[in-house]
């Protein structure tokens, strides 16, 4: 989105002429470009799915819990190649299921991100991970594979690490409220942990053996000591979840 125009005349003509980003390709799906305004500028995605919706939802994962700049959702591979060859991103997810098109393969894609972008990174989604055998050319660009049979845990795991690698990281790779996750206390980092997988107070309540009302409490020391309340205390404890590895829930009254 560009800026508006003020209509006020400065005594002296800017130095620098305020920049903006370059025209959208034809077909790019339209997103702002300030997501992240603040600090260095936030690592770029651009999904390639033959399902655009199945990508939408991948892409906008990833905006919400890695802070990423989502910049495109494309299921023509002849049109995310376009958009490669114009702007780069810094990550590239792409559905190695995709048809080819106007002579164009999947391969071409990951290749001109090799080409445009020789720090960038490739993630493939395909439905079959065992089976598949990334070509040797992409191995030193290939950040992981994940298959859209499994649930999407492993593909943050595999951005918060390249965020975390990153020396030009997301100003919320690394948000307050982490650092303050080893101060709950153990029944509160359990209530945050089923916050993380979904479930209601009624439901925490009956999977850690308390009752609802305790469960209400345990959830507002946690919202107090990670300033964070209601859709965002539940964004955290879903990305606290996708990224570390929870152990089974056991029944604090048997600590």
């Amino acid at each position: 989105m560009r800026p508006l125009s003020r209509n006020l005349t400065p005594t002296h003509p800017p130095t620098h002429p305020p920049t903006r980003p370059p025209a959208d390709p034809p077909n790019q799906m339209s997103l702002p470009w300030d997501l992240h305004n603040e600090g260095l500028p936030a690592l770029t995605c651009l999904v390639l799915d033959r399902q655009r919706l199945v990508g939408q939802a991948v892409g906008g994962l990833l905006a919400e819990h890695c802070s990423l700049e989502l910049v495109g959702v494309f299921s023509s591979v002849a049109q995310a190649i376009a958009f490669i060859d114009h702007s780069p991103p810094d990550l590239l997810l792409l559905d190695v299921h995709c048809e080819s098109e106007q002579g164009q393969t999947w391969q071409d894609a990951a290749a001109a991100l090799r080409q445009r972008n020789p720090d960038g990174r490739l993630i493939v989604i395909t439905d079959v991970s065992e089976q598949f055998l990334s070509p040797p050319e992409f191995q030193p660009i290939l950040l992981g594979i994940v298959d859209k049979h499994h649930d999407w845990d492993d593909l943050v795991r595999m951005v918060t690490r390249m965020q975390e690698a990153s020396p030009r990281r997301s100003h919320m790779s690394n948000p307050q409220w982490r650092l303050q996750v080893d101060q709950l206390a153990p029944r509160e980092l359990r209530v945050f942990q089923a916050l993380g997988r979904g479930l209601l107070n009624k439901e925490i309540a009956q999977a850690l053996g308390l009752s609802v009302h305790t469960v209400e409490t345990y959830r507002k020391h946690i919202s107090a000591k990670l300033s964070l309340s209601g859709a965002e205390l539940i964004r955290a404890a879903t990305l606290h979840r996708c990224t570390n590895p929870v152990s089974r829930f056991t029944d604090p009254a048997k600590e």
